[in-house]
């Protein structure tokens, strides 16, 4: 778990094709933060932290994304089931951690709009998580069918992007009006 002061480790794409170029993603305990860290955090300070999670559930993203990808294009679909059962845990890790963070800023003075939304960034990346896991295939000769999914998916998920991305700016706000 993290400690005070400990960043979430990174979990982009290394650069090149291909999952063994890739660093591996993060683990259960990387993108979480040790509660009493959070319970000694002020309202500030938890805010920089949701803001530190949520790089890392991007970052997560990401990396799953280009994964997925490289199965589509490798023809090999059959693969998706173990990626997404990879990752699952680790989308809960995240939303564990801002669930935590969430509730935390809910109990600090000035802090129960940022909660608010904290917990509909939550409820928006697991919409943006959940669209994209809609999309499978279970066999490589639906490889085609798999692409054309991915590409609705992508719009799907352009919507929630951009509904987190003013979720986000508006936490920014919250956090330049908060003392501690």
């Amino acid at each position: 778990m993290l400690s005070s002061g400990s960043s979430i480790r990174r979990t982009e794409p290394m650069a090149g094709k291909g999952s063994a170029e890739r660093r591996p993603p993060p683990t259960v305990e990387d993108l979480m933060f040790e509660r009493p860290h959070i319970a000694a955090s002020g309202a500030r300070e938890l805010m920089q932290l949701v803001q530190e999670s949520q790089r890392a559930r991007l970052a997560l993203a990401a990396n799953f994304e280009s994964r997925f990808e490289d199965l589509v294009t490798e023809g090999a679909a059959s693969g998706y089931p173990a990626l997404v059962e990879q990752f699952r845990p680790l989308f809960a890790a995240c939303d564990a951690t801002l669930e935590a963070l969430a509730t935390a800023l809910a109990g600090r003075e000035g802090g129960a709009a940022a909660s608010r939304l904290v917990t509909s960034l939550v409820r928006e990346e697991r919409m943006r998580h959940d669209a994209h896991l809609k999309v499978q295939a279970p066999d490589e000769e639906e490889a085609a069918e798999a692409r054309a999914a991915l590409e609705g998916a992508e719009a799907t998920e352009m919507g929630y992007v951009e509904t987190i991305r003013e979720l986000l700016e508006e936490l920014t706000a919250e956090a330049a009006d908060c003392e501690d």
